[in-house]
């Protein structure tokens, strides 16, 4: 079951995986998650919609977001 939320600057993603938390601002988008692997923390560029791009499923975000700072 996944509750989310995408209609105010700050959103939300609720699921059986973990707590995701997204805060728009002008210059950046930040992303909190809280899932069963730790907590993780990130500045993403704005309009980023990975999110969305990987439907909603925390254990995808988390690898994603984790790749993307190994290659960096």
């Amino acid at each position: 079951m996944k509750i989310f939320s995408e209609f105010w600057p700050l959103k939300y993603l609720l699921s059986e995986h973990g707590v995701c938390l997204g805060l728009d601002t002008k210059r950046r988008s930040y992303l909190f998650l809280l899932h069963p692997g730790g907590i993780l923390f990130r500045r993403r560029p704005v309009g980023d919609t990975i999110v969305e791009d990987l439907q909603y499923e925390i254990p995808a975000i988390v690898r994603a977001l984790n790749g993307a700072v190994e290659r960096s």
